[in-house]
């Protein structure tokens, strides 16, 4: 019995070790990349309005043009420990949508009428910059939680061209063109602050969790975000490892010119797999 009672003890000090104590990193290191595949589910609305609101029209990028609503993209995140409580993090993010549609339904895309039964060929090319500070209130050996303020920067190009029925604006017949073109650009700086978790299991498990949230006019720009996930890392060596994530994401920008306001929200669920490498 007094073995059986000491062999116990051994495996419940060998789990404790492994989760209490992480035999590789601590949390320590100074760089960490991760490089990886996203694979995501989109919503994605695009409005056009014009200053005096003779134009306030809506268009549904999966409904109206056919845009697949799953997207597969590749991104890359690099993270700097500047000090024991201190970093800086940097992700990129590029994506592009095209789609050849014959649209089921008259559009307004820029003050034209687009008829219905016209073929359209779409392409929305988007890009984002998320750069973050990251400050550790909390750090032990295993466990650390931090709050993060930063930039997120988004730039989405919108193209249409069209061949069909089309009523110009001022008008009074329609007309068939064979290369109607409508082009809208975004450019959408926007602060962003949020939470952040990280604990180690063991010397080969991570995980991660972070919020964020803001809401804010800046200039020409309001903007509103609201970010949440979940992500964890196996590294079966010291310095190597890969990672799995679940986030969601809903984005809405009011970009307003001098004629025209454009209006860009989308959200997305998705799930990401990545190769991480720390030092």
């Amino acid at each position: 019995m007094y073995i059986q009672f000491r062999t116990k003890q051994l495996f419940a000090l060998l789990v404790l070790n492994l989760v209490i104590s992480p035999a590789w990193s601590d949390l320590d290191e100074t760089y960490r990349v991760s490089l990886g595949y996203a694979l995501n589910t989109y919503d994605t609305e695009l409005r056009i309005t014009s200053q005096n609101n003779a134009i306030d029209k809506e268009i549904d990028l999966e409904d109206d043009l056919g845009f697949n609503s799953n997207v597969e993209a590749g991104w890359l995140s690099l993270l700097w420990r500047t000090a024991d409580r201190h970093h800086i993090r940097f992700t990129y993010l590029p994506f592009n949508r095209s789609t050849e549609y014959s649209t089921r339904r008259d559009l307004s895309v820029g003050g034209n009428i687009i008829r219905s039964g016209a073929f359209i060929r779409s392409n929305m090319q988007s890009q984002v910059f998320d750069i973050n500070y990251i400050y550790s209130f909390f750090k032990r050996p295993a466990t650390e939680l931090g709050f993060s303020a930063g930039l997120y920067w988004l730039k989405v190009s919108t193209e249409i061209v069209a061949a069909g029925e089309i009523r110009i604006e001022g008008e009074l017949e329609d007309e068939f063109k064979s290369d109607y073109t409508n082009h809208t650009d975004i450019h959408a700086p926007m602060p962003l602050i949020g939470f952040i978790a990280t604990h180690e299991i063991n010397s080969s498990w991570r995980v991660h969790g972070n919020a964020r949230y803001l809401d804010v006019s800046i200039n020409n720009v309001d903007g509103r975000i609201l970010n949440l996930g979940v992500n964890t890392d196996y590294y079966f060596t010291k310095h190597w490892g890969v990672g799995l994530s679940l986030s969601t994401f809903e984005v809405k920008v009011r970009h307003e010119g001098i004629v025209f306001i454009n209006n860009l929200s989308y959200s997305y669920e998705g799930i990401q797999a990545y190769f991480v490498f720390k030092y």
